[in-house]
């Protein structure tokens, strides 16, 4: 009579891609007899508790990358939607200085609405695409509406 180590076919049961221990014990060379099925009862469902783990952690890794990108992206918009918010700054500041003939520099309230309207639009544009992803929104929200827009002309 041959003896085998049950131990370690269970384990290698439990990690083989086999769909039923009969097949795998068939594999084996193992007879299938009264013998054989007491030393092999529970091998199925060990292999399906292990299966439904595996299923689990696959699950978690591919949310937690989806999440990782998800966030990045959200970090992406942020940082173009700051440097935009930075160029309306600096365009507003640029628009309002000129300098006269003599060479002096002089600052005045006319800004050139055309330009700036375009420039507030695309950072109301990245505000939509944030919705209320990030924490900072309210505070985005508020310096966007802070612009100036065509309704305040004066």
């Amino acid at each position: 009579m041959t003896k085998y180590n049950w131990k370690q076919l269970e384990r290698e049961y439990i990690l083989s891609d086999y769909k039923t221990v009969a097949g795998f014990i068939k594999s084996k060379g193992i007879p299938n007899n009264g013998s054989t099925k007491k030393r092999v009862s529970g091998w199925k469902s060990k292999k399906v508790l292990k299966d439904e783990k595996k299923s689990a952690k696959i699950i978690e890794k591919v949310i937690e990358k989806e999440s990782e990108k998800s966030a990045n992206q959200i970090v992406q918009i942020t940082d173009v939607a700051n440097k935009l918010l930075e160029k309306v700054a600096i365009a507003t500041d640029e628009l309002n200085k000129s300098t006269d003939v003599f060479g002096k520099l002089h600052t005045s309230q006319i800004v050139d609405r055309v330009e700036l309207k375009k420039l507030t639009s695309a950072l109301k544009d990245l505000n939509d695409i944030l919705g209320n992803k990030t924490p900072d929104n309210v505070t985005r929200v508020q310096i966007i509406n802070d612009l100036p827009s065509d309704d305040d002309e004066t």
